[in-house]
C-alpha cells in the first residue's frame, strides 16, 4: 500500500513539475511567432549545447537562418519567451527610437537585491541606471583613456617580456603556447593596474592573489552560467536562498583592496590615472548635483563604487581576453593579414623613433582597427543582445502595421553574431576580411548590421578602453614575434567550439617565432 501512496504522490509531483514547466509554452504561438516546438523545461535549449556536444553560437546562426525570411522569431530560454528581432529597423526601433520601453537588461545580478553586483552599471534600471550611467561617462572619455594608455602600455610591453624570455629557454626558438590563458594574465595585469591601481606580473607571479581571484572566476565560468539560469529561472527562489554568483571570499577581497586604497591615496594625497581614482571623482561630482535629483534616483556610496570596479574586472576579464584569442587565431590563419599589419606597426615604430608608444599613435592605425573591427565582426564579444519590455508594447514596422505585442517583463533579443555572419551585409562572411572596414567599404555596412558593442544608449560604456588594451598588446607582440599555426592549433574554429564558452575544444594553441629586428 505504501508503495502504490508513494507512486502516486511521484506522479503527481512530476504531473505539477511538467504543468509548471510548460505553463509559458503557448505565448508564442497565440502571438504568431514562429518557434521549434519547446522541450519541458529547458524549453529550446539544444540538450547537446548543455552536453557540450554542439555551440550555443550554432544556434543562434541556425534559428536566424531557419527563419530568415521573418522580422522577428521566437524562443524559450527554460520556461521563458524570448522574441528574437532579425530587421534592422526593428532593431533601431527597440534598441534606440523607443529605448525608454526596452532600457534595462535581463541581469542576474538585479535579481540577487541585497548583493553587491545588484548596484553595479550592468544591473541598475530604469532611472538609477540613467544617472549612474551620466556619472561614469565622463570616466571613459578619450582624454581619460589618453591618461590611462601608459598604464596599459606597461602591461604589454610586460607581457611580451615574458614571450621573449620563454622562447629563449626553446630549443629551437620557438614558443607554443595556449593563448586564452596568456591573454587571462595580461587582461588580469591591466585590470589590477587600471582599476585597482595595484602593478602585479601575473606572467612571472602566477601566485599573486589578484591572480589567484581571478582563475577562481575563470575556473568556475560554467558554474557562473548555471547559477546565473538558475537565477534567471527561478528569482524568488534563489533570493529566498540568498544565492550569490560569486563568493562573499572574492566580494571580500575586492572590497578590501578598493576602500584600502581609497584610504592610503586620501591620507598621503596620491593620485593615479586609474579607475579608482575615476570613479572617485564621479562618486564627488554625483554627490554635489545629488540635491538637484527629485524622485527615485541612483545612489553613489562607497558599495556603489565598489560594485562597478567588481563590474570592471568581470565584465572586462573575459571579453577583452577572448577578442585577443580570436584575433590572434584569424592573424595566424590570414598571414597576408599579418603581413600588412606588421609593416604598419614597423611605420609607426619608425615613426616614434624610440619615444614608446602612446594612445594618440595607436588610435590613428587605420589597418590596425580593420583588423581588430573585423575580429569584431566574425568573433562578437556578445552573440545576442538582450532587452527587458518595461511596458506593455505594439511594434509595428513603418507602415504602422502590428508585428507582434510584447508584454511588460519579457524578454527581446538581438542576434548579433548572425547579423554579423549574414552574406546580405557581409558577403563571404566566413571569410577574415579587414577591407569590410577601410575608409573606402565601411560606408557600404548596412546601418545596425554591426553591433559589436551593442547598440543605443546601454551599449558598452568601456569600448574605448577594451579597444585600446586589444590594440596596445597585438602592437608589441607583432613588433617582436610572427604568430603561425602549431601542431595543436584548431583545425576548424566555429566546429570545434561547444556549449556556451566562446572557445574552441583544443583552446587557443600557436606558436610564436621572434622576428629579426
Amino acid at each position: 500500500m505504501a508503495l502504490i501512496e508513494s507512486l502516486i504522490l511521484i506522479s503527481i509531483a512530476l504531473y505539477l513539475i511538467y504543468k509548471w514547466s510548460t505553463a509559458n509554452y503557448n505565448v508564442l504561438r497565440e502571438r504568431g511567432v514562429h518557434h521549434e516546438k519547446p522541450f519541458p523545461l529547458i524549453g529550446n535549449i539544444k540538450w547537446s549545447i548543455l552536453r557540450q556536444k554542439s555551440s550555443f553560437l550554432d544556434s543562434i546562426l541556425s534559428n536566424y537562418q531557419k527563419y530568415k525570411n521573418c522580422k522577428i522569431y521566437g524562443t524559450y530560454n527554460f520556461r521563458e519567451p524570448i522574441i528574437f528581432i532579425s530587421d534592422l529597423e526593428l532593431i533601431k526601433k527597440v534598441g534606440i527610437k523607443d529605448f525608454d520601453h526596452f532600457t534595462n537588461h535581463k541581469s542576474p545580478f538585479t535579481e540577487v537585491k541585497d548583493n553587491v553586483f545588484s548596484k553595479s552599471l550592468i544591473a541598475l534600471e530604469n532611472q538609477k541606471w540613467k544617472e549612474m550611467r551620466n556619472t561614469l561617462t565622463p570616466s571613459f572619455t578619450g582624454s581619460k583613456m589618453r591618461l590611462m594608455f601608459e598604464l596599459i602600455n606597461d602591461c604589454s610591453i610586460q607581457g611580451v617580456k615574458y614571450l621573449e624570455k620563454q622562447t629563449k629557454a626553446t630549443d629551437n626558438n620557438e614558443l607554443d603556447l595556449e593563448m586564452k590563458e596568456y591573454f587571462t594574465k595580461f587582461t588580469n595585469d591591466i585590470i589590477a593596474s587600471t582599476a585597482f591601481g595595484i602593478k602585479v606580473d601575473s606572467f612571472e607571479d602566477p601566485d599573486n592573489e589578484f591572480y589567484k581571484i581571478c582563475k577562481s572566476c575563470t575556473k568556475l565560468r560554467g558554474v557562473l552560467i548555471i547559477k546565473a539560469l538558475f537565477i534567471s529561472v527561478l528569482p524568488k527562489l534563489s533570493r529566498f536562498l540568498r544565492m550569490e554568483l560569486l563568493s562573499s571570499k572574492i566580494s571580500n577581497y575586492f572590497k578590501n583592496l578598493v576602500f584600502g586604497a581609497m584610504k592610503y591615496r586620501a591620507e598621503n594625497n596620491i593620485i593615479r590615472p586609474d579607475m579608482i581614482h575615476l570613479l572617485t571623482e564621479a562618486k564627488k561630482h554625483f554627490e554635489e548635483t545629488k540635491n538637484e535629483r527629485t524622485g527615485e534616483h541612483a545612489e553613489f556610496n562607497d558599495d556603489d563604487l565598489l560594485a562597478q570596479c567588481i563590474l570592471f574586472f568581470l565584465a572586462g576579464l573575459d571579453t577583452v581576453s577572448t577578442c585577443l584569442s580570436f584575433t590572434a587565431h584569424e592573424l595566424l590563419e590570414n598571414q597576408d593579414v599579418q603581413d600588412l599589419l606588421y609593416q604598419e606597426v614597423l611605420e609607426i615604430e619608425k615613426e616614434l623613433d624610440g619615444k614608446p608608444l602612446n594612445y594618440d599613435t595607436i588610435m590613428k592605425m587605420k589597418y590596425m582597427d580593420m583588423v581588430i573591427s573585423e575580429s569584431l565582426r566574425k568573433w562578437p564579444p556578445n552573440i545576442i543582445l538582450d532587452r527587458v519590455c518595461g511596458n506593455d508594447y505594439k511594434l509595428t514596422d513603418e507602415e504602422g502595421n502590428l508585428i507582434v505585442e510584447i508584454k511588460k517583463k519579457e524578454m527581446i533579443a538581438i542576434p548579433i553574431a548572425a547579423l554579423h555572419r549574414d552574406p546580405e551585409y557581409f558577403p563571404e562572411p566566413g571569410k577574415f576580411l579587414p577591407e569590410r572596414f577601410s575608409d573606402e567599404n565601411k560606408s557600404n555596412i548596412k546601418n545596425l548590421s554591426y553591433l559589436p558593442f551593442g547598440i543605443g544608449p546601454r551599449s558598452c560604456i568601456a569600448n574605448r578602453l577594451a579597444l585600446m588594451e586589444t590594440k596596445a598588446i597585438i602592437y608589441n607582440m607583432l613588433l617582436r614575434f610572427k604568430i603561425v599555426r602549431g601542431p595543436k592549433t584548431t583545425k576548424n574554429m566555429i566546429k570545434s567550439i561547444k556549449g556556451f564558452l566562446m572557445q574552441p575544444e583544443e583552446l587557443f594553441w600557436m606558436k610564436f617565432i621572434p622576428r629579426d629586428i
